[in-house]
């Protein structure tokens, strides 16, 4: 079943139409052949193409309090080991977690077993968007997640043990956020926790010593006042330094350009950042003539399309979700940026494709391969994630969703908690698994390039990035892309601090 999230927008009221996604839907080892369609557990899914938004009548994401869960429990299996990943296109093991790193972290692992681990059990939680205009977001997240499980107890489980996720909708809400994680730490007694972003439960995580795996982007990910927080794809400061070096190498970058940013200060916090995108630019050889905070919240971007057009930039920086918004009041205005638009958030495809055409040509990149292996060359690692994703988590089998940066960042994630995990031996403790993530380098996920470090003073994620431009295919009313560049990294990261600049900065930033 080909599965794709859209926006339906109701009649009365500035509110988000609710998408609800399957997201922790799991088709046991054996119930359907890959590829076979499978039911979606009640979720109302969509039966078209994605539409381009017509953003006049969004406003918040609907309001509730109770989260939906998905626990998906059950026997299930799939294709992998925990450090699968087969060769990762620049050759050497499949899983290089760093030798002495699992070394370490078993010595560690003294004391009581972790919560969340009994003698045939190992207990995972998530939390995450699960509906509103980003559920496909939380499909995508444990949709990955669960796949690699699944692959990991077709193997046996670790040690006998099989996992299990358990996964809570907080539709990008701190404050549901916050609540979930507890519940899951507190009441369901989870040995780890995935999310998508540590703001919201920096302080909790940290206290309660719980290891926290999140996508990365904002600056409480990647501060070392958080060391069992993990980042596991990138940064907002980084990425807008790696897009500017790859729009120079592609010829679009023009020196004394002037640039409009606009950038999220509720889902993804980068305001702190501020200051320092707007040197990443300026240091480049660029003018950022307006910075603008603008939330998928505000719901009409057309203000902010009317003052790009005033201040005639050159090329729109975008640094929030509130991106998807403002290319559509952009086309009701037949305007774009003569030198360009983009930037990190524009990397995913399901928020691209609603969009609409008017996405053709935005830039954007992402941290890791395509199902082919580009830009690399395509491995074992690659059919591995993409036949256990179509087997047990067929709703997001597609292209669209296989290149999303969220779903090739939580299965790479997935890799990184079992591989902790594993190298524990029986004896799982909590602190064991901390000391062993916390000390491993150049980590092998197969499908991108190695999680440099994760130690509390140097987190990296996988840092590099490759960047192409967006192109509307109207056949099949989605948007694609081809890598416009092989991998690179910021050209700039030296003068901030070098390799561990971003916990450096981080760490300023409080």
């Amino acid at each position: 079943m080909r599965h794709r999230s859209t926006i339906r927008l109701v009649a009365a009221g500035a509110m988000f139409a609710l998408i609800v996604a399957a997201c922790g839907t799991r088709v046991p080892d054996g119930t359907v052949a890959a590829g076979q369609s499978v039911s979606n557990g009640g979720a109302v899914t969509s039966d078209g193409g994605v539409p381009a938004i017509d953003d006049s009548s969004l406003g918040t994401t609907p309001d509730g309090g109770g989260a939906a869960v998905v626990d998906s429990s059950g026997d299930a299996g799939a294709a992998s080991s925990p450090s699968a990943g087969g060769d990762s296109g620049g050759g050497g093991e499949s899983a290089d977690s760093g030798g002495d790193a699992a070394e370490a972290g078993q010595a560690a692992a003294t004391g009581p077993l972790s919560q969340g681990v009994t003698d045939d059990e190992i207990l995972i939680g998530g939390t995450g968007p699960l509906s509103g205009v980003t559920g496909f977001l939380g499909e995508e997240v444990f949709g990955a997640i669960d796949s690699y499980f699944q692959l990991v107890n077709s193997r046996g489980g670790i040690n006998g043990r099989k996992l299990r996720l358990i996964s809570y909708d907080d539709r990008f809400d701190s404050s549901q956020t916050l609540a979930n994680t507890r519940r899951l730490w507190e009441q369901d007694k989870v040995a780890a926790i995935f999310l998508a972003f540590g703001d919201p439960v920096a302080d909790y995580a940290t206290r309660n010593r719980i290891p926290t795996i999140v996508f990365g982007v904002t600056p409480k990910s990647f501060s070392s006042k958080y060391p069992t927080i993990y980042p596991i794809v990138g940064n907002a400061l980084i990425w807008t330094q790696e897009v500017i070096r790859g729009l120079k190498e592609q010829g679009v970058f023009k020196q004394g350009m002037k640039v409009g940013m606009m950038y999220d200060t509720q889902i993804l916090d980068v305001g702190p950042y501020v200051p320092f995108l707007k040197a990443a630019w300026e240091d480049a050889g660029a003018e950022v003539v307006s910075t603008d905070p603008f939330n998928l919240t505000d719901g009409d971007c057309t203000n902010l399309v009317l003052k790009m057009k005033d201040l005639e930039i050159d090329y729109w920086d975008f640094q929030g979700l509130g991106w998807i918004l403002c290319a559509s009041a952009a086309q009701r205005q037949q305007y774009r940026p003569p030198v360009g638009w983009g930037n990190w958030p524009t990397s995913v495809g399901g928020l691209a494709t609603q969009v609409g055409p008017w996405v053709d040509g935005i830039w954007g990149g992402s941290q890791g391969d395509q199902p082919d292996g580009s830009p690399r060359q395509k491995t074992a690692a690659h059919d591995e994630y993409v036949n256990s994703i179509k087997r047990y988590h067929p709703e997001i089998a597609s292209f669209s969703h296989y290149d999303s940066p969220a779903t090739i960042g939580y299965w790479s994630g997935a890799q990184l908690i079992v591989a902790a995990i594993e190298a524990q031996g029986a004896n799982i403790t909590t602190e064991g698994v901390l000391d062993w993530i916390a000390k491993v380098e150049n980590f092998e996920t197969g499908i991108t390039p190695p999680i440099i470090s994760m130690a509390p003073n140097c987190k990296t994620g996988s840092e590099v990035v490759w960047i192409g431009q967006w192109k509307w295919d109207s056949a099949k009313k989605e948007a694609t892309r081809t890598p416009a560049t092989g991998y690179f990294t910021s050209d700039q990261k030296e003068k901030y601090g070098g390799k561990c600049f971003l916990t450096k900065v981080s760490d300023q930033l409080g």
